[in-house]
């Protein structure tokens, strides 16, 4: 269990001096507030979900609103930090007074957010957050995009079936990539990785700890960043040096712009994420809503179509129980299954989703192309 007595011990004193009630009760604008990185180098996911947030919220609003509410959406700049993303936190709870919160999309976000959301009892669904310590970060925190947990071990998966031995880790040192790196290394086998590297956010210059790998037996390299600047900078420079080896990396990969940033050094590289199909469908589908509105995702349409998916969820609930954030907690947790563009899925007593699934993803031409779907054991 994620709610460990200490912490809800301490978040109950929080609570008795925190909103529990939106302003204005159930009556008035239903206010869900936004965290996610709108500027900086993750903005591209921050754009897709809040794009994804939006179209949600326009064809809610058309058909009447919740219990003829309209939705109004309070964004917040969360920059995929964990500091601006607190601050957004305390204001969309404090001063906004926001029913519930879709967000954050770095985990970094997602985890500093948490502890104020708790304290204020205000539900969060995060459409992209991935790090393991999301699942044990509060009782009204939940998401729908899968834990890097059975991301990895899809990955080590793959790299059986592909004979690569040995892995070569390059991450960013940031609460997603240093998670994704931790479940990867003991998914693998520690002696099974013979590069294990971190560095700061803001770094662009990787040659110096890159030529370390001249001595290092490797069959996969994998860079493993928050951004795409991180991971096009370090592929530019990993086959700048002569390095041959394939390269394999996570859903921050699965984007448009990195091939835009990397060219060349980025074509055949493979990765996991979820599905490309989500979203996709018929005439009248989430992909061909999303497109007339807003063109080609910036980073890729599953972060749209799951943050979709959790604004109409929301509002389902909302619409069913009321704005008191413990019965809307209470009433995703019960959820048997909801179907949403992305398929049918529910949560897990952690807030964890079930239900959505991976696909191995290849660059070809400069874009990520589905190979297959792919199942963690």
């Amino acid at each position: 269990m994620k709610r460990s007595l200490a912490l809800l011990a301490t978040l109950s004193i929080i609570a008795a001096c925190a909103p529990v009630t939106p302003e204005g009760g159930d009556t008035g604008p239903l206010k869900i507030g936004f965290i996610g990185p709108l500027t900086g180098d993750a903005a591209s996911y921050g754009s897709d979900t809040i794009n994804g947030m939006r179209i949600a919220v326009a064809e809610i609003n058309a058909a009447g609103g919740v219990n003829g509410a309209q939705i109004e959406i309070i964004p917040e700049d969360g920059r995929c930090n964990g500091a601006d993303a607190a601050s957004a936190a305390q204001k969309l709870t404090s001063v906004d007074k926001v029913a519930a919160i879709i967000g954050g999309q770095c985990s970094g976000e997602t985890l500093a957010a948490a502890p104020i959301l708790e304290a204020a009892k205000i539900p969060l669904i995060s459409p992209v957050s991935s790090s393991p310590d999301v699942t044990d970060a509060g009782t009204f925190v939940f998401r729908v995009y899968p834990s890097d947990a059975l991301k990895t071990k899809v990955m080590k998966n793959v790299f059986d079936e592909k004979g690569y031995a040995n892995v070569a880790i390059l991450s960013e040192n940031t609460d997603y990539a240093t998670g994704l790196r931790d479940a990867l290394v003991s998914d693998v086998g520690s002696d099974n990785v013979t590069f294990n590297e971190t560095t700061e956010p803001g770094t662009k210059d990787f040659r110096t700890i890159l030529t370390r790998l001249q001595d290092v037996e490797f069959d996969v390299f994998v860079p493993n960043g928050q951004t795409d600047a991180f991971i096009g900078a370090a592929m530019q420079q990993y086959r700048d040096l002569g390095f041959e080896q394939p390269a394999f990396s996570q859903d921050v990969a699965d984007s448009k712009t990195l091939g835009e940033i990397a060219g060349e050094a980025v074509e055949g590289m493979e990765l996991i994420n979820t599905s490309s199909e989500l979203g996709e469908g018929g005439t009248d589908s989430f992909a061909n809503r999303f497109r007339a509105t807003y063109g080609e995702p910036q980073s890729n349409l599953s972060f749209a179509t799951l943050s979709y998916d959790a604004t109409r969820l929301l509002a389902k609930v909302i619409g069913e129980v009321g704005r008191d954030g413990t019965a809307v907690r209470d009433a995703l947790l019960a959820m048997p299954s909801y179907k949403g563009a992305a398929g049918s899925f529910h949560f897990d007593e952690n807030g964890d989703v079930v239900g959505i699934g991976y696909a191995l993803k290849r660059f070809e031409n400069g874009v990520p192309v589905e190979v297959s779907k792919v199942e963690a054991e």
